[in-house]
C-alpha cells in the first residue's frame, strides 16, 4: 500500500497538534531502515516511527514505545543523540508542495539548530539530519556521486531536494484550470495497445502527489468504478474529485481510516474515506490507520509471524469499531436517565404548582412583582432564587404527597422543602403542564433505560467473546466466522449493491476422550460453544467455563455418572487455555450440571445464564496428554 504525500500530509498536520514544541527524551533505532524518538509534549510521551523501509516508508505515532533493534550505535544515531536528544521540536514542517519530505526542526539548548529530513519515498527513502544551515551531518543511506545518483547525500555536503516530478499540480491555485489538466492526454496512459486505457493510469501519470490508492479512488468517485476506462468526461469528473480530495486536505478536513477486505482482511489505508476496496473502518487518528495497515500486514519487522495476521488484523479492527459503538451508547445512555426519584420530584412538583397556581401571581418572576407570597396555613411561599429568579417553595411540615406518597414522606422525613423554581416566560398552569410532561419522560426513561443498558452490557460481553473467539481462530473460516457474527449482531455496515461472499464457519468442537473414558467436548467460538451446550449436551452432564470472562463452553459427557478427579481437572483446563486466561497459573472455572444452564433471554448465541455452580482453580494450559486424546476420540468414531 502506499504512503503518499496526501498521507504525508496529514501525518504533518496530527504532528502540529500533538508533539510540536515537545521535548526529545529518548532516540532508538527500531531497525536498520527506521529510527523512533521518544517526545514529551503536552504532558504525555509519544513516540514518532520514522521509517525509510524500501516496502514500508511512512511516518507515525506508535500506540506503544518501540524496541532496539539495532545493537550497534551506529554514526547517525550518535549524531541525533548530540544534536536531537534534549532539543525541542520546534516545527513540523512540508518544503515541496505534493511531494513525500517531511521536515523536522529542533533547537537544542547546546548545540543549537538543527533538521531531519525525512524521505519516505518508498526504494528511495531515506532520513537526512543538516545542521543550521542545512549541511548534512549524515543520511541513514549515504549516496555517493555516481553516474545513477540523482544527488549526492554526503556529510558536509548542501541538502538538495528531491528531484522535482514532472506533473501537473493536482489543486489549482487560480481559478483557471490549467490547460494541460483539461486535456485529455492523446496516447492515453501509456499501456500496450492491447489493453485499453485506465483512467487511475491516467490520473498517476499526470498529476504530482498521487498514488495508485489516490488515482483509484478518484476514479471510483468519479465513475463509481475504479477500473474504469479512460475518456474525456470521465478525465475531467477524476480530475475535480482528485481537486477536491486535496482541498479538503487543505483545510485539516480528515476522516482516518482503513478498509477491510474480506479475503486479504486490511487491504489499504488513508486519510480519506475509501470506496473502491472492502469496507471502510474509521481510525481515532491518522497515526492509528497507518500502524492498523502495517501491522496488520506484517511489514513491520517487529510483527508476528501470524499466517493470518491480515485477515485477523481486518476482522479485530472491526470488533474493536463495534465494542467503540456500544461503549458510546452505554455514556449517552448514563448521561440521559434520571436520578433516583426525579421522576416522583417533578410530578409532586407539577402537582403543587398547579394546585397554587391561582394563588401566584401572573407576575410573580417580573419586575415589581411580590418577593415573597406566605399562603393559608403558612404551607408555602414565593421567594427569590438565589439567581435572581423567583421559586415557590412548599415547606416540609406540609402534606404534600399528591398521590405519591413515598416521595413525599422521603422529603419529610430529611427536613427537605419543596422547591419549585417559576419560569417567568410561562403562567404558572402552563409551567405545570410542562412539567408534567417532564415527568412522564422522565418515568419512561426510568422504566426504557435500564432494559436498553442490559442490552448493551449483553453485546459488550458478546463482542469480548468475539474478541477471545478471533484469537483463538485457527484458520482463515474461523476468522470469518467472527466477522459474520458482526454481522448478524447488527454491528457490520452493509454496503448497497454489493454482494459479499459468505464463507461459513463450518468447524466443529473439538472431541476429546479422557483415559477414564469420558468424552470432553471445548467449543471454540461463539457458534460452537451455542452446539455444545445446548445440542449435544444432556440434561445431566457437567458444564464448565472460566468465570468472569468470555471463553469456550466445555463439556464432560457423564450422564450425571460421577466423574473422576483427573477428568474434572483436564476438562476444566481446557475450558481455561481456551480463553483469556490462557496461560495464567491459576483460572477459576465454574463447574456445573448442564440442566442449570440456561440461555441468555434476548442474548447472542453462546450467551448464558448459570447457577449452583461449583468453582476450582487450575492452570491454563493444556493437558500433557490432550493430543493423544484427540487420537484416541478419532481411532473410536472410526471404528
Amino acid at each position: 500500500m502506499h504512503f503518499d504525500a496526501l498521507m504525508l500530509a496529514a501525518v504533518a498536520d496530527e504532528l502540529k497538534e500533538t508533539v510540536a514544541g515537545g521535548r526529545i527524551q529518548q532516540i532508538v533505532l527500531p531497525d536498520r531502515r527506521s529510527v523512533a524518538l521518544e517526545i514529551y509534549a503536552h504532558r504525555e510521551r509519544r513516540h514518532l516511527l520514522l521509517s525509510a523501509h524500501p516496502q514500508a516508508s511512512r511516518v507515525h505515532l506508535l500506540e506503544h514505545k518501540p524496541r532496539r533493534g539495532v545493537p550497534k550505535e551506529t554514526p547517525l544515531l550518535l549524531l541525533l543523540r548530540k544534536y536531537v536528544r534534549s532539543a525541542r521540536l520546534e516545527s513540523v514542517e512540508l518544503p515541496v508542495p505534493f511531494e513525500r519530505v517531511l521536515f523536522l526542526r529542533f533547537h537544542h539548548p547546546e548545540h543549537g539548530g538543527s533538521t531531519l529530513a525525512v524521505e519516505p519515498i518508498g526504494q528511495l527513502g531515506n532520513l537526512i539530519l543538516m545542521n543550521a544551515d542545512e549541511r548534512i551531518l549524515d543520511a541513514l543511506i549515504r549516496v555517493p556521486a555516481g553516474e545513477n545518483a540523482q544527488r549526492v547525500l554526503l556529510p558536509r555536503r548542501a541538502y538538495q531536494l528531491p528531484p522535482p516530478q514532472d506533473r501537473i499540480p493536482p489543486v489549482e491555485e487560480s481559478e483557471e484550470p490549467h490547460r494541460e489538466a483539461t486535456q485529455l492526454p492523446a496516447d492515453g496512459d501509456g499501456s500496450s495497445q492491447d489493453k485499453p486505457s485506465l483512467l487511475w493510469r491516467s490520473l498517476l501519470n499526470r498529476f504530482a502527489g498521487v498514488s495508485p490508492t489516490l488515482a483509484r479512488e478518484a476514479a471510483w468517485r468519479a465513475t463509481g468504478d475504479a477500473g474504469a476506462p479512460l475518456t474525456t468526461q470521465a478525465f475531467a469528473d477524476a480530475r475535480k474529485a482528485l481537486s477536491s480530495l486535496w482541498s479538503a486536505a487543505a483545510a485539516g478536513d480528515w476522516t482516518p481510516g482503513i478498509a477491510v477486505d474480506e479475503q486479504d482482511g486490511v487491504a489499504a489505508f488513508a486519510p480519506y474515506e475509501l470506496h473502491f476496496c472492502g469496507e471502510f473502518v474509521q481510525a481515532d487518528s491518522v497515526s492509528e490507520a497507518v500502524a492498523a495497515f502495517y501491522a496488520a500486514k506484517e511489514r513491520d519487522v517487529s510483527s508476528s509471524r501470524d499466517e493470518y495476521a491480515g485477515v485477523r488484523g481486518g476482522v479485530a479492527a472491526l470488533v474493536r469499531q463495534a465494542q467503540a459503538r456500544v461503549q458510546s451508547q452505554l455514556r449517552a445512555l448514563a448521561a440521559d436517565e434520571p436520578a433516583p426519584g426525579e421522576p416522583e420530584l417533578v410530578r409532586t412538583q407539577a402537582e403543587w404548582l398547579l394546585a397554587l397556581s391561582s394563588q401566584i401571581p401572573q407576575r410573580a418572576n417580573g419586575p415589581g412583582a411580590q418577593e415573597e407570597l406566605s399562603l393559608q396555613d403558612g404551607m408555602a411561599a414565593v421567594k427569590p432564587a438565589p439567581n435572581g429568579q423567583m421559586q415557590l417553595i412548599v415547606f416540609a411540615a406540609a402534606d404534600f404527597s399528591f398521590g405519591q406518597a413515598a416521595a413525599g414522606e422521603e422529603l419529610a422525613a430529611e427536613g427537605d422543602d419543596l422547591v419549585v423554581p417559576l419560569d417567568p416566560k410561562h403562567a404558572p398552569v402552563e409551567q405545570a403542564e410542562r412539567m408534567f410532561d417532564r415527568a412522564a419522560k422522565l418515568e419512561r426513561a426510568a422504566r426504557i433505560i435500564p432494559r436498553r443498558r442490559a442490552r448493551l452490557e449483553a453485546d459488550g460481553a458478546y463482542l469480548q467473546q468475539l474478541e477471545s473467539d478471533l484469537g483463538l481462530a485457527q484458520d482463515q473460516p474461523e476468522i470469518v466466522a467472527v466477522r459474520e457474527a458482526l454481522r448478524e449482531a447488527g454491528y457490520l455496515r452493509q454496503r448497497r449493491d454489493r454482494r459479499e461472499k459468505v464463507q461459513r464457519d463450518r468447524s466443529q468442537p473439538l472431541r476429546y476422550l479422557s483415559p477414564e473414558g469420558f468424552p470432553i467436548l471445548v467449543g471454540r467460538n461463539a457458534r460452537q460453544n451455542e452446539i455444545v451446550t445446548f445440542s449435544e449436551a444432556g440434561r445431566d452432564d457437567l458444564w464448565l467455563h472460566v468465570r468472569d470472562g468470555p471463553g469456550a463452553h466445555v463439556v464432560i459427557r457423564c450422564g450425571g455418572q460421577p466423574v473422576p478427579a483427573p477428568t474434572r481437572t483436564a476438562a476444566a483446563q481446557l475450558a481455561a487455555w481456551f480463553s483469556r486466561q490462557r496461560g495464567n497459573a491459576g483460572a477459576a472455572v465454574v463447574i456445573t450440571p448442564r440442566r442449570f444452564v440456561t440461555r441468555m433471554a434476548g442474548g447472542r448465541p453462546g450467551q448464558v445464564h448459570f447457577r449452583s455452580e461449583e468453582t476450582i482453580s487450575v492452570a491454563a494450559e493444556l493437558p500433557a496428554e490432550s493430543e493423544q486424546w484427540l487420537a484416541a476420540r478419532e481411532r473410536k468414531g472410526s471404528s
